[in-house]
């Protein structure tokens, strides 16, 4: 019977132990950790890293946002691709703890068998570091109540404002990645930073903590998210039923509609006779 109860008791404190591992918040030098932490193996562009992940190589695709290409196999490496690569990099690579957190509103990979991740170091979000310094767009937006979305325009919507990075340059950046021929005369190599926005880059307290702006911006949409006068980014569609319909920034297949006409406001769509799709 003192063997049983022995063995229960070692029992309930490996329970135990377990329990409070995984829900330890915080390392003993007091950095905080927001989801797994991970051992990162190689940061390979700006969107995208490779982990050690439960004992298995994982690549981890960085949620809700699109670098410019480095390796890609048409498009090659395009302007702000190496900023990017650099700049994520950096943020990776100086940190004491990194980690990961999945969407709950999401899938957790990809049809690649990517994991499909928020990224934090130090327990700030790398994606809004890289939307803020103008390096990265918000992009591949197929889930619109996924839990950073927010946050992450604000971000957008900043840079844009500085004209940082990417957005220095009109036409740039599109809906669908990036046009390398807006950037005149760039070739590999170049520093495609004219107006010098990357030398000058918002602290990380600087800009808002994902994890502590879902309910400030939950009440207000930011000017991304909303038809932009300067973006132009509603897609009119015409279907095969001839039904005119036009979509919004992070609705539902918005990055896989092809668009007849862009309009800069639903005001415009819908003098047009274009009903916003459902």
């Amino acid at each position: 019977m003192k063997k049983l109860m022995m063995l229960l008791t070692v029992v309930c404190v490996m329970i135990l132990g377990a329990c409070t591992e995984k829900s330890t918040s915080t390392t003993t030098n007091g950095d905080k950790i927001v989801g797994e932490r991970v051992k990162v193996l190689q940061v390979i562009d700006g969107d995208t890293m490779r982990i050690d992940y439960k004992g298995k190589q994982r690549k981890v695709r960085f949620l809700l946002i699109d670098a410019p290409e480095m390796h890609h196999e048409t498009l090659g490496q395009q302007p702000f691709g190496q900023e990017a690569l650099d700049l994520n990099k950096k943020l990776i690579e100086q940190a004491k703890v990194v980690s990961i957190e999945f969407d709950a509103t999401g899938d957790r990979e990809d049809k690649y068998d990517r994991l499909l991740a928020y990224v934090y170091a130090d327990g700030k979000s790398v994606q809004e570091q890289l939307i803020r310094a103008g390096v990265v767009r918000v992009g591949y937006v197929y889930n619109k109540q996924a839990t950073y979305l927010k946050p992450f325009y604000a971000a957008q919507d900043k840079a844009k404002a500085e004209k940082r990075g990417i957005w220095q340059y009109p036409g740039y950046v599109t809906n669908r990645g990036f046009v390398k021929e807006k950037v005149a005369g760039w070739q590999v190599g170049d520093n495609p930073d004219k107006n010098g926005s990357l030398n000058n880059l918002p602290s990380a307290d600087s800009t808002s903590t994902s994890t502590s702006t879902t309910d400030s911006s939950s009440t207000t949409k930011s000017t991304s998210e909303k038809s932009s006068d300067t973006a132009c980014n509603i897609k009119g569609n015409v279907n095969a039923k001839g039904n005119k319909n036009y979509f919004l920034p992070g609705t539902n297949n918005y990055d896989d509609v092809k668009e007849e006409k862009m309009f800069c406001s639903e005001a415009d769509a819908q003098k047009e006779g274009f009903k916003k799709a459902s």
